[in-house]
C-alpha cells in the first residue's frame, strides 16, 4: 500500500476525530447552560415559595389577632366598644369573631359537664347579654355559636351524636334562654361549630363555649 492514500486515510480519520470532539464539547456547554438555566429556576421557585409561606404566615396571625383584639378592618370604629362591654359583662369575654361583636361565655358558667342544661348561676349573666342585645343591637342578626374541645363523646354518647350535636344543642339551650328574656327570635341563628373552630389549640377550657356574635341588619 502506497504511503499516499495511508497519508489521506489518517487526515480523514483525524478530521473526523476532530469533529467529534467538537460536537461533543458543544453538547457540554449545551448541557452545562441548561444546568445552569434550571439552577436560577429552582432558586427563583424557593424564593417565590418562601415569600409565599412568609405571606401565609404573616395573614394567619393578622387574623387571628383580628379575631382575639377587634382590630381587622371589619371592627367598629369604636374601639372602646369592646372594652366598655366587657365591664359590664364581666363573666362574659368581648372580642372580635369574624369581624363581629363576640360575647363569649365559656361552658363552666353555662353547664354542667355533659349537660344542655343552663345553670341557675348563668341566667343572670344571659340577662346581661339581652339587655345589652336589646339596648344596642335591635335589628341586627344574633348568631349563637356552640362550641367544644377535641375530647370525643364518652359518658353522654348516648344523648350527643357527636361534640358538634352537643354545641348545637348548647348554643341553642342559650338562644332560648335570650328568646324568654326578651330577644327576637326572629332574629337569632344557631350553629355548632363542635370542635372545629378553636379559639385557644393549647387550652381546651378556653375551646368549650358560646359565642354571642352581632352581624348585620337582618
Amino acid at each position: 500500500m502506497s504511503t499516499k492514500p495511508l497519508a489521506l486515510l489518517l487526515l480523514a480519520a483525524a478530521a473526523s476525530l476532530g469533529s467529534c470532539t467538537t460536537r461533543y464539547q458543544d453538547l457540554l456547554h449545551d448541557r452545562d447552560s441548561r444546568i445552569r438555566e434550571l439552577s436560577g429556576t429552582i432558586a427563583n421557585l424557593r424564593s417565590e415559595n418562601e415569600e409565599l409561606q412568609r405571606r401565609e404566615a404573616q395573614a394567619r396571625a393578622d387574623l387571628e389577632k383580628s379575631r382575639t383584639e377587634g382590630t381587622g378592618p371589619a371592627a367598629p370604629a369604636d374601639a372602646g366598644a369592646a372594652s366598655r362591654l366587657q365591664s359590664e359583662i364581666p363573666e362574659a369575654t368581648i372580642g372580635y369573631s369574624r369581624g363581629r361583636l363576640s360575647i363569649g361565655i365559656p361552658d363552666s358558667v353555662t353547664f354542667d359537664s355533659g349537660s344542655t342544661v343552663i345553670r341557675d348561676s348563668a341566667r343572670g349573666v344571659l340577662g346581661q347579654v339581652a339587655n345589652v342585645l336589646k339596648r344596642d343591637h335591635t335589628g341586627k342578626r344574633i348568631y349563637i355559636e356552640g362550641h367544644t374541645d377535641t375530647d370525643p363523646i364518652e359518658k353522654t354518647k348516648d344523648k350527643f351524636r357527636s361534640n358538634r350535636h352537643l354545641s348545637v344543642e348548647r348554643a341553642d339551650a342559650v338562644a332560648r334562654e335570650l328568646i324568654r328574656l326578651g330577644v327576637s327570635e326572629g332574629s337569632i341563628v344557631v350553629a355548632g361549630y363542635g370542635q372545629f373552630d378553636p379559639k385557644d389549640r393549647g387550652t381546651k377550657a378556653k375551646n368549650r363555649r358560646v359565642e354571642i356574635c352581632v352581624g348585620e341588619g337582618m
